[in-house]
């Protein structure tokens, strides 16, 4: 294996004033290069292939879906607590397996050797025992499993249908108890434990959850906690003690509870509806609607995200055995605290990393360092000034990319660095903080390269009704930048996620076969505060909707787009989005993609946070629309019913195995389809769910689409009013 054939090395240097990486002006001390004649320019050179932004004489040549699709060559880099050893996820057996070095021998081997299903995720949860996870036929069931770093007394935590062998071949059984239910989430690594953790695992369909104590050296598993007082999340502090939970039923609004030991009575910290409309226009003060996050290092002192002016929230802290509000630790007037690009911001910590929701950044002796979110890009407002240093000296060494650490020892003195951008998928380098040296330890996708990629700018309009909606517009490399054929990739949810700045091969893959990418985040989408998420609330198949409608009459207008050639590709919600759009503006789009989207909003096999009788009692973002009084409004919205409407072409693919969108979801739109004589083509694979994961059925997906877009996309001209032509400023660069 060559995963770390090919190492630079990179030193602090304060002196140096010739290295053209940055002045003395600038930085006090910034990284460089030792091998100059060949690393710096190197270097130079990728960083000046990130920034082109003007046209090449011929566009580059598409990427091959076999390139752009294919398994990373490596993903999710981390380094053991000790500093001993390198893990990553990596290919075999044309699935992702988890491989390990041993920095000391320089030995790489495998720890798994998957055949049917990838390994999704893992953690180093003692200084000498990993945690594996593993995913099942699309389905969203996922195996847990545990081994040393040599591989051996490997346990199965989690045993479900079957369990492949290890890589050296030797056989594993499933213990007994292999029908009880999925442990949910890890709620604390126990630090202090060297053989335990804490999960909870839900009783049913109920949700709630018992807290178990879990073995990870023999499997077995004891209760910790039982759940009495409707917790569907607990927080555990430091030490591993229980002692916070978030509580609700369907009926009841949300509790936050508290005890000040293990063995101390629960009682109620705060009272919140569960329909955050409700939060607009209430006359109380700002402490009456917040979420626990974490507790810092004195385990006492928790951090919430506490909504300020009824609009964007604020990380601040509370003291919950007085009561006593801490002042704001982060706000901004524009979005929310959160990190929402996990692998481009710095986090730290190794084993006793404190990570957290809402941005939460933590150094390595468990004290806040600094809080993430997204705007226009991912940033970091830094609290702690080494850290705020330490980043900007890597930001010095690495230019033209978003940096982050993602991976530390439990000291603090090795750290895994990821570089990437909107136009690479990532480097990963290992910082010696002693040594303050960087060295490079392999790319994310070998055979991508940045130059020929496409750049990702930020862009807002106005809505219809004067609301501003921002995006993000992706403009293909080396062709003419008006009259663009144009996809609308609309975002799934619908409510709460949002499309950040950054890597995608879908995008990248549609920039380079010459479309330009519209992704819009349409009022619903998370991180813009409340006002702006319940904008939408009611809205899927109206505003939200008519949020992408404006955005391709805004790209019309501007002479971006060429009204005859746009199409709408979207997945989940956004392919609910793809079918109100062939339904409810037929006139806008030349074809739509359909994959893995809800058809029917009226039946039973939907997500929870559309519409039906169940879950309109249960679902926050649109529990206040009654399915009785307003049936007209369900019926209007649901694509399903409109079918008769849909005048271009369209391609959708499911899972048959799809737990969030079930089968027939499918089954009702293509009886419609026939029974209104509408051309459509369709994938369905028979082992996937929510989304295509296996590398054979990704490739099969995204030729078929190529193929049909192709086809679909060189329509006549005319069915949307074109608007004077105005020149879109280019986006900030960023380094």
């Amino acid at each position: 294996m060559t995963y770390l054939a090919h190492e630079r090395n990179a030193k602090l240097n304060s002196g140096n004033r010739g290295a053209g990486i940055d002045s003395p002006q600038q930085r006090s001390s910034v990284l460089i290069y030792h091998h100059m004649k060949t690393t710096l320019p190197r270097l130079l050179a990728v960083i000046a292939g990130l920034f082109v932004t003007g046209a090449h004489a011929q566009p580059p040549p598409p990427t091959r879906p076999e390139t752009m699709f294919a398994d990373p060559d490596m993903q999710t880099v981390k380094i053991s607590p000790t500093g001993r050893y390198l893990t990553w996820l990596a290919p075999k057996n044309k699935r992702m397996n988890l491989a390990i070095q041993d920095r000391e021998t320089k030995q790489v081997r495998w720890l798994t050797n998957m055949k049917e299903e990838n390994v999704v995720n893992y953690v180093w949860a003692k200084k000498d025992r990993l945690l594996f996870v593993q995913q099942f036929a699309g389905r969203e069931q996922f195996g847990l499993f545990a081994c040393d770093p040599d591989g051996a007394n490997f346990v199965v935590i989690n045993p479900l249908e079957r369990v492949e062998a290890d890589a050296d071949g030797r056989g594993v059984e499933s213990a007994p108890g292999s029908e009880r239910d999925l442990p949910k989430s890890l709620i604390s690594l126990l630090p202090k434990d060297p053989d335990h953790i804490l999960m909870d695992r839900s009783r049913g369909r109920s949700g709630l959850a018992d807290v178990i104590k879990v073995n990870i050296r023999n499997g077995k598993e004891t209760i910790e906690e039982r759940n009495y007082i409707n917790a569907r999340a607990w927080i555990a502090d430091a030490n591993g003690v229980l002692r916070v939970a978030i509580c609700t039923d369907l009926e009841e609004p949300i509790r936050v509870k508290y005890r000040q030991d293990a063995k101390s009575e629960w009682r109620t910290l705060g009272e919140f509806s569960k329909d955050l409309s409700l939060i607009q226009g209430e006359a109380s003060p700002v402490e009456k609607h917040w979420r626990p996050s974490v507790f810092a290092k004195d385990n006492r002192t928790l951090y919430v995200k506490s909504f300020m002016d009824h609009d964007k929230s604020a990380i601040r802290t509370l003291d919950p055995e007085t009561g006593e509000w801490g002042p704001v630790l982060f706000t901004h007037p524009r979005v929310e605290p959160g990190d929402r690009l996990a692998n481009y911001v710095l986090r730290t910590g190794g084993l006793n990393s404190r990570a957290a929701p809402d941005g939460l950044i933590f150094n390595s002796a468990g004290e806040l360092g600094g809080v993430a979110y997204t705007d226009e890009y991912p940033e970091v407002q830094w609290l702690d000034p080494k850290l705020a240093k330490l980043a900007k000296d890597i930001d010095g060494a690495l230019r033209g990319t978003r940096n982050g650490i993602i991976s530390t020892t439990s000291d603090g003195s090795l750290m895994v660095v990821r570089a990437a951008s909107d136009r690479d998928p990532g480097m990963f380098y290992l910082y010696d903080a002693a040594k303050q040296e960087l060295s490079e330890l392999g790319r994310a996708r070998k055979d991508i390269d940045p130059k020929v990629l496409s750049e990702m700018r930020p862009v807002r309009f106005k809505a219809r009704d004067g609301w501003e909606i921002p995006g993000y517009l992706t403009i293909p490399i080396g062709r003419p930048t008006t009259k663009m054929p144009m996809l609308v990739v609309p975002h799934g949810g619908p409510y709460g996620p949002r499309d950040v700045w950054g890597y995608s091969d879908d995008v990248q893959f549609f920039a380079s076969r010459g479309y330009a990418v519209l992704q819009i985040n349409y009022r619903g989408s998370g991180g813009y505060g409340l006002e702006f998420q319940l904008g939408g609330y009611k809205g899927y198949g109206r505003k939200m909707q008519d949020d992408l409608t404006d955005g391709v009459k805004w790209c019309v207008e501007q002479g971006l787009a060429d009204p005859a050639r746009v199409g709408i590709y979207g997945a989940s919600y956004g392919g609910y989005a793809v079918l109100a759009g062939l339904t409810f503006t037929p006139e806008l789009y030349a074809c739509g993609v359909n994959y893995v989207g809800v058809a029917d909003i009226e039946s039973r096999g939907i997500p929870r946070s559309f519409v039906g009788p169940r879950v309109i009692r249960e679902s926050l973002a649109i529990r206040n629309v009654d399915p009785v009084k307003e049936a007209d409004i369900i019926r209007a919205t649901n694509p399903v019913a409109h079918v008769q409407n849909i005048r271009a072409p369209l391609f959708s693919a499911y899972g048959k195995n799809d737990p969030r969108v079930q089968f027939d979801q499918w089954q009702m739109l293509e009886s419609r389809l026939k029974q209104y004589g509408k051309t459509y083509e369709i994938m369905v694979a028979e082992n996937e769910g929510h989304g295509f994961r296996k590398l054979e059925n990704k490739l099969e997906y995204f030729r078929r689409v190529e193929a049909f877009l192709e086809t679909n996309m060189n329509v006549p001209e005319g069915r949307v009013k074109v608007g004077p032509a105005v020149v879109v400023p280019s986006a900030k660069k960023t380094e």
